[in-house]
């Protein structure tokens, strides 16, 4: 899952926001880019729509990496918590676990989580990362607090075998000690350029379903809005994004303005949950499934 080289500041997005999108404040900018940390704010706007915490793994399944096994194993009494950090920091925590002596913060919403991970990179000039750990609920009360409704200190560390993802930059990892056969990842594409168009890089069209397929990003693009709609019933622009760039590599073949258009001409409005918009399919005149192009 490429997107792009160099570290990428974090800007606010004002155009887009300007534009109605408030959810696309951290999109980076530019024509095309996605930086793969803002996947955790997608299930956090899951989180916001549907005000319970959402299926991990499903979240998983739509980036294209495996659903953990640990999750399905514990079921209602896994609690997912979410740790800024930096990519360098990440790294050692899939090997050591997670320790800090003043306490471990962890935060059952992302934002507050990827608030920190961008402020680590911009002080210290690298990449940020987020980390997703699933706990037993049923041993957070003797090991830890509920400083508020979504902020949970750990007074020890963690070890290493409770992180699931990863998400730096340019992945979102599995890391988990198991994985769970369903749901299956969603299907990816890489893309080439040929002859001034991007094409996929393996022979084209190409089948994603016993009765979709496409031949260009935007093919896949539509085919993955469709199916997102299918499963959730309307989606923010925000976890469109995610979802496509997942399953697009590299990002930069398919603009941001691409993906845009693709929600106005698929879908119309749905409903408005505080500063959010979500969209839901529109109506189709004929019926059918649309295949991709």
């Amino acid at each position: 899952m490429s997107a792009g080289s160099g570290v990428m500041r974090w800007r606010p997005n004002r155009r887009l926001v300007a534009d109605g999108y408030a959810d696309l404040e951290w999109v980076p900018h530019g024509r095309t880019g996605w930086d793969f940390t803002l996947a955790c704010l997608a299930y956090g706007m899951r989180m916001d729509i549907e005000r319970r915490p959402p299926d991990l793994n499903a979240w998983a399944a739509r980036h294209g990496v495996p659903a953990a096994g640990r999750c399905a194993e514990l079921g209602g009494d896994a609690l997912v918590l979410w740790h800024g950090t930096t990519r360098e920091r990440a790294d050692r925590i899939v090997e050591h676990g997670l320790f800090h002596k003043r306490g471990l913060w962890t935060a059952r919403h992302p934002a507050i989580p990827h608030s920190f991970c961008r402020g680590r990179s911009e002080r210290f000039g690298g990449e940020g990362a987020v980390v997703c750990i699933v706990v037993d609920a049923r041993d957070v009360p003797g090991e830890a607090e509920f400083e508020t409704d979504n902020v949970v200190r750990f007074h020890h560390g963690l070890p290493p075998d409770v992180v699931e993802f990863v998400l730096v930059r340019d992945e979102i990892r599995f890391t988990g000690a198991e994985r769970s056969r369903e749901p299956a990842p969603w299907p990816g594409e890489s893309f080439v350029r040929r002859e001034g168009d991007w094409t996929p890089a393996r022979r084209s069209p190409v089948r994603y379903s016993d009765d979709l397929s496409f031949s260009t990003p935007a093919g896949l693009a539509a085919i993955c809005l469709d199916r997102l709609l299918g499963e959730l019933g309307e989606a923010s622009a925000l976890e469109v994004f995610s979802c496509i760039y997942a399953a697009v590599r590299p990002s930069e073949a398919v603009p941001h303005r691409d993906i845009l258009a693709l929600l106005a001409g698929s879908c119309v409005e749905g409903r408005r949950h505080g500063k959010w918009r979500t969209f839901a399919r529109r109506p189709d005149p004929d019926g059918g499934a649309r295949d991709g192009r």
